[in-house]
């Protein structure tokens, strides 16, 4: 039984397995994980924290550290103005058009028959 203030908690098992997928990925930054799922950064590396194994966890948290990639705020300041609201990043990942697919299930219709 999860405890109350695992993040995991209040989450559906795909959203959860999907927020993961997503911030394994260098491509994702967390406010796009924001804007889908309303989980800020640290609420995702909590997430991270209570759902991977405590090395794996480990790897993942010295990969994102300070990754550009994984910071829309860092991406839009160093390529314009240090003003960057909420309001611009979102335009900005609105207009990306970017679908975050989710990870493929091993379920097919063939396995369950």
């Amino acid at each position: 039984m999860p405890k109350q203030s695992d993040p995991s908690a209040q989450l559906a098992e795909a959203d959860a397995s999907a927020i993961i997928a997503m911030a394994w990925q260098d491509d994702t930054p967390f406010e796009a994980i924001e804007l889908q799922f309303g989980l800020s950064e640290s609420a995702v590396v909590a997430l991270m924290r209570s759902a991977l194994k405590a090395r794996s966890f480990r790897l993942w948290r010295t990969r994102v550290r300070g990754r550009m990639a994984k910071h829309q705020t860092r991406q839009s300041s160093a390529m314009r103005d240090p003003s960057g609201t909420l309001e611009v990043i979102r335009q900005d990942l609105s207009d990306a058009q970017e679908t975050f697919p989710l990870p493929p299930s091993p379920l097919t219709r063939a396995s369950l028959r």
